[in-house]
């Protein structure tokens, strides 16, 4: 199974199923199961939303899984990011949608529990 690599609060988020897409400046062929894996250090993430959304699950910035697998996921399509299929909150809140990038598209997405 291949693993992406994803900073806090970002790794989370996508355990929770609240953020379903991985945006990255590359593409990818790769299509199928994936490992959520959370990096080693955390970003400082001042957006009140976010930190709302963490906290009505019982995170805090200064809790969140760093170094460990997170969740599976599947990895059901990679597509170039436009204007057109730019994604409305909640989901446009998690990642950086810049034009030109591409979305990694995540289905059946399992929390692992430590």
């Amino acid at each position: 199974m291949k693993t992406v690599t994803l900073e806090q609060p970002w790794a989370t988020l996508v355990a929770m199923g609240m953020k379903t897409m991985i945006t990255r400046p590359d593409p990818t062929d790769y299509v199928g199961p994936l490992t959520i894996y959370a990096a080693k250090t955390a970003l400082l993430i001042d957006d009140p939303y976010i930190r709302w959304v963490l906290a009505s699950a019982g995170y805090s910035g200064e809790v969140l899984p760093l170094e460990t697998a997170v969740a599976t996921a599947n990895l059901m399509k990679c597509q170039k990011i436009k204007s057109a299929n730019i994604p409305c909150y909640p989901e446009y809140a998690f990642s950086d949608f810049k034009e030109g990038w591409y979305a990694w598209c995540l289905a059946d997405i399992k929390a692992i529990t430590h």
